[in-house]
């Protein structure tokens, strides 16, 4: 075949490749790159931001403070993960397959929500604790670990889901083998190191994002103090305090917005450092169980089931870690529960974070699709990275990129609810960018590979072959984008006030009293919205694999 035909075909071929791509790569680079590339520049533009990196006993108490306090909510999370874990991973019937749906979707449910619904339930209780000596006054010991105990009851599904995952995927030959020897347990646990390691740094990061479990009773942490100095141009104090109930709106019309900025960003950057370090120990843990691109179910005998305490254990502690905060909300209603007049009174806001919510799932299940049809690299590291640097420095930074009047930007994307949205897509835009990934490994490759023998080109081997079976998926990841945005915190509350109106501002208003009927009705009432699109995300996952298994 002459060189010039051949050339001649591939030409349009590559051109149509790329075609396939771009949308995915334009909505990544606008949502993820351009923040990350404005936080370069100030890193560099700002000689005191570099030397922010060397260590005062300010910021070394703030850091250690930080990690401690999150560390101890990892190892409470882990602990109570590993009875879920065997359940998940070695257990059979209807409480398995209910497990699998409620722990991952329990993940979505509001942190703020969350937070509050456990602190109702301390006050239920203090007068009992009161005599041992056990007193919640903020920003005490107790109340610290009632915080890194939110945290660890919210996120316990993460090592659960993980752990399970890996279980499901161990050579059962070799622990019927252990167990022989009667050494189950020990060769198990050597067999499960790399998924605790993952799932105890995975947690940690989590954390370490969330400032408004520890915001309420002004505890300081690595979160609460960037918010401090963004808004208020200096760290906390007893006349500057954490726990105050006033925003200033994300500083946006502060003079000297560019240093706060700055500020914000030597505050947190000594974190992001150390968050990446667990980011690559999470990826280590990670790689040592989820290698295997298939997973076994039912294919261990019964002798490996998980035992019936087990399975006990982990019921209670869905009881506990999930009911113990609803029904401290419930049951803190001064006038009762009465759904109706709930939706009706805070129908504008929910109206404003489903806008919102469904624009950043569609941009976001816009990405995955076109990322399943031709694949760029680089489109999940800088997803994910940016996901790292937490929600507050996303947030700040596309609030200096967009709040300045060139070609009509504060107009028509920082004063619109176009800038939240891009927020959202870049904080949990990888979730949908990963679940693409995810259609270029395995089996994929061989049905790709049979039609581009047939002449297909990206966009057509998409349409006819990859969207057909993998939109479950796909469709998944945009949910859990949309789902994720109704509940986000530290983004929202500093790009708010924008239009549409959304809960989550008023709500870390509210939060500040001890027992308010409108702050306990609008947290339900954000748990039940968000559950939906959660539950069918985590359904989808499954009808997915049962596709493509087909």
């Amino acid at each position: 075949m002459p060189d010039s035909y051949s050339h001649s075909v591939r030409r349009p071929l590559r051109s149509g490749a790329v075609l396939a791509g771009a949308p995915a790569v334009l909505i990544v680079t606008i949502c993820s790159v351009l923040p990350l590339a404005w936080m370069c520049v100030v890193l560099l533009a700002n000689p005191q931001v570099r030397s922010e990196l060397w260590p005062t006993v300010w910021r070394t108490e703030l850091l250690g403070r930080t990690l401690g306090y999150n560390a101890m909510a990892a190892i409470i999370a882990t602990a109570m993960g590993l009875p879920a874990a065997f359940v998940l991973g070695r257990g059979r019937g209807l409480l398995t397959r209910v497990l699998w749906v409620v722990l991952p979707a329990a993940l979505i449910l509001p942190s703020l929500s969350y937070a509050y619904g456990w602190s109702q339930g301390v006050r239920i209780v203090r007068p009992f604790l009161q005599p041992y000596g056990i007193t919640f006054r903020p920003n005490g010991p107790a109340d610290v670990f009632r915080c890194v105990w939110s945290l660890g009851t919210w996120l316990w599904a993460v090592p659960a889901v993980l752990v399970g995952l890996s279980l499901r995927r161990l050579d059962s030959t070799v622990q019927q083998q252990a167990m022989l020897d009667g050494a189950l347990r020990r060769v198990t646990l050597r067999q499960l190191t790399g998924p605790i390691v993952a799932s105890l740094a995975i947690v940690t990061i989590l954390a370490t994002q969330e400032f408004a479990v520890y915001e309420p009773t002004g505890i300081s942490v690595v979160a609460t103090e960037v918010r401090m100095v963004f808004d208020t141009g200096s760290p906390s104090s007893d006349s500057n305090s954490i726990a105050a109930p006033g925003y200033l709106g994300g500083g946006a019309t502060s003079p000297d917005q560019p240093a706060r900025a700055a500020a914000a960003v030597a505050t947190a950057l000594p974190l992001v450092i150390v968050t990446v370090l667990l980011a690559i120990l999470a990826g280590w843990g990670c790689s040592k169980s989820l290698g295997s691109d298939e997973i076994s179910t039912g294919d261990w005998p019964r002798t490996l089931d998980a035992s019936r305490w087990t399975v006990v254990l982990t019921v209670a502690l869905v009881l506990v870690n999930i009911g113990v905060p609803v029904a401290a909300l419930v049951g803190s209603l001064r006038y009762g529960f009465h759904p109706a007049k709930i939706l009706s009174e805070f129908a504008p806001q929910v109206n404003g974070a489903l806008l919102v919510g469904t624009l950043a799932g569609g941009l976001a299940g816009v990405a995955a699709l076109f990322a399943a049809a031709r694949w760029t690299r680089g489109l999940l590291w800088f997803s994910g990275a940016i996901f790292l640097v937490g929600g507050q420095l996303l947030a700040i930074a596309l609030i200096r990129i967009y709040n300045r009047p060139l070609l009509g930007l504060d107009r028509w994307v920082y004063d619109s609810c176009l800038v939240t949205v891009l927020a959202y897509v870049g904080r949990f835009g990888w979730l949908a960018v990963a679940a693409a990934r995810g259609t270029w490994t395995g089996p994929w490759r061989d049905l790709r590979n049979m039609a581009a023998l047939d002449g297909a080109g990206p966009l057509r081997t998409a349409w006819f072959v990859v969207w057909p079976l993998a939109w479950p998926v796909l469709l998944a990841g945009g949910l859990l984008v949309g789902a994720l945005s109704l509940t986000e915190v530290p983004a929202t509350v500093l790009l708010m006030p924008q239009k549409p109106q959304v809960l989550t501002p008023t709500l870390m208003t509210w939060v500040h009293m001890a027992r308010y009927d409108s702050m306990i009705e609008a947290s339900l009432l954000m748990m039940a919205v968000v559950i939906v699109p959660a539950v069918s995300a985590v359904l989808l996952t499954y009808v997915g694999r049962r596709v493509l298994r087909r």
